[in-house]
């Protein structure tokens, strides 16, 4: 496991790719979104989110800056990760959003993991098969990184190389339950919702 953090610590040295919705997220080494929004708050934060793949996995890496950690003590079960801070990715394989797989996961490395369908029908009984994470808390700060296998991928319609759509969030909680959500993708909505199609975008692997 210390190997899995070695990995991706290394991977933050190397190349940025664009985003966006109209735009494909080529996934090379490193491949980069540098600040999330939360467009229902006017708010930008500057998370970075790098992902990349060997021939076995899919991994990916989130480092937050949060002053205001706010997490569930005793945790009991994954359901409570629903009012802490967090990090999100979504996969789908079509842009409608007909089906996908959601992994939301805390500074304490506890994932809530759901297979869903547009809109908003969650099944919390799912779970990824070989999703693993590491986490760490700084001062004010914690990092994610976490891996799944791509057959598992592959196996869910996830074609990551002739493309598919994905989604990259964050919550920021506070003591108080007030929560600020923030997203890769602007969007002109006037509520949060993740649950959107034109909150994921497309992504392929280069």
């Amino acid at each position: 496991m210390k190997r899995l953090m070695l990995i991706f610590m290394t991977a933050l040295a190397v190349s940025m790719c664009c985003r966006g919705q109209r735009n494909v997220f080529i996934i090379t080494d490193g491949a980069a979104i540098d600040g999330l929004h939360a467009p229902w708050d006017g708010l930008d934060d500057d998370t970075r989110f790098r992902c990349f793949t060997d021939q076995d996995f899919f991994y990916f890496f989130f480092e937050v800056n949060e002053p205001t950690l706010t997490l569930t003590v005793p945790y009991t079960g994954e359901r409570d990760v629903d009012p802490e801070d967090r990090v999100e990715v979504f996969f789908s394989p079509r842009e409608e959003m007909d089906i996908y797989y959601c992994a939301e996961i805390d500074p304490a490395g506890n994932i809530m993991d759901y297979e869903a369908k547009y809109y908003r029908e969650f099944d919390y009984d799912w779970d990824f098969d070989t999703m693993e994470v590491l986490t760490r808390i700084e001062d004010d700060s914690y990092i994610v990184s976490g891996r799944v296998s791509r057959k598992e991928l592959t196996d869910l319609g996830i074609d990551l190389e002739k493309g598919f759509r994905m989604g990259v969030f964050r919550a920021d909680f506070r003591p108080d339950g007030s929560v600020n959500w923030y997203s890769a993708v602007p969007t002109a909505d006037k509520s949060p919702d993740f649950h959107k199609p034109d909150l994921l975008f497309s992504a392929a692997l280069k």
